[in-house]
């Protein structure tokens, strides 16, 4: 019997560099002594919220994996204030300072929220009993129905409004 192999490219800075040109993240990887540029790359968290800067996917423009950074401090400072950058533009994702309201209808719930930074936000979730994901005992994280992330950093912390808007998902 024959057994596939995958092969995993640890990227660090012995084989790559990474670099910003025109707005778009680049990458230059040499391999025995030869030199790939990827004029575009995208970066993929594989532990999304545990963890934020280590084990990062490299994909490239059709989506197919070039490599994984196991952990960007690998990389001088310059590189990692890139990725970094780079990362926060692709998971920004808001804290949750109270839930004005919430309604359900035909299977979807609209929420209306106030984040930290004064800014109130829409958005529609369905089935919110899945797109609620628990990320510790207290904090958790609500994915709207175009993938889009939002934070509770606390439910205890909530006002008594809010936190009876969000107790039945919980």
């Amino acid at each position: 019997m024959e057994h596939n192999r995958v092969e995993i490219k640890k990227l660090n800075t012995e084989n790559a560099s990474f670099f910003e040109k025109n707005g778009f993240l680049g990458l230059w990887i040499t391999e025995g002594g030869e030199k790939t540029e990827y004029k575009r790359v995208f970066l993929h968290r594989i532990f999304p919220f545990e963890k934020l800067f280590q084990y990062i996917s490299v994909l490239d423009e059709n989506s197919l994996e070039i490599g994984i950074i196991y952990d960007i401090c690998d990389f001088n400072e310059e590189t990692q204030q890139i990725l970094k950058t780079e990362l926060e533009r692709k998971y920004y994702t808001p804290f949750i300072k109270s839930i004005i309201s919430v309604k359900e209808r035909y299977g979807f719930s609209f929420w209306k929220i106030s984040t930290t930074d004064g800014r109130n936000i829409s958005f529609t979730m369905q089935d919110a009993f899945k797109n609620i994901i628990h990320v510790g005992e207290d904090k958790v994280i609500l994915m709207d129905a175009d993938g889009n992330r939002y934070m509770i950093e606390s439910i205890a912390a909530l006002d008594k409004k809010s936190h009876k808007k969000i107790e039945l998902y919980l």
